[in-house]
């Protein structure tokens, strides 16, 4: 009789055994917004970037760009852009031309519905016009990074 709790508790141990064993045929598990996780827990997006992000298109959409615009060169790395301020006149057609030189950036002023994103590596325009004078804004929407203080200054004059 001392023999059925021995075994009676190596049975219960090896049933949750089997039931902790899932199927590893799928590394990635889905999350949220076409988001998913892979094996080693880094944050996939539909960019392919690895950088998280919420997973919708903000971050690769840039604004269009008008053929007079004046094209003014952003570098952004490392959480800042150089240079973190801009000056313009009112009514110019700008172009942003935004070099990204480590991971996914972007360049947004939302007052202006600016917009312009970058890959690592990889330069894009975007562009929009400033037609009231003031100071707008411009920042970069991967999570994380304005947080981080990933944003300057378009002073319209």
């Amino acid at each position: 009789m001392k023999r059925l709790p021995v075994v009676t508790t190596a049975l219960l141990v090896v049933g949750v055994l089997l039931a902790a064993c899932g199927s590893d045929d799928d590394a990635a598990i889905q999350g949220p917004d076409d988001m998913s996780t892979t094996d080693g827990g880094m944050m996939d997006d539909d960019m392919g970037d690895g950088m998280g992000g919420d997973g919708a298109d903000e971050h690769n959409e840039s604004s269009d760009v008008a053929e007079d615009a004046r094209r003014i060169e952003v570098t952004a790395t490392s959480f800042e852009f150089d240079p973190d301020e801009i000056r313009v006149e009112a009514g110019e057609n700008l172009a942003i031309a935004l070099t990204s030189t480590d991971i996914i950036h972007d360049f947004t002023i939302d007052e202006l519905d600016a917009h312009v994103s970058a890959d690592g590596g990889q330069t894009e325009e975007g562009g929009f016009t400033a037609d009231e004078p003031g100071e707008y804004t411009f920042y970069c929407t991967v999570p994380g990074h304005r947080d981080a203080g990933m944003e300057g200054t378009l002073i319209v004059e």
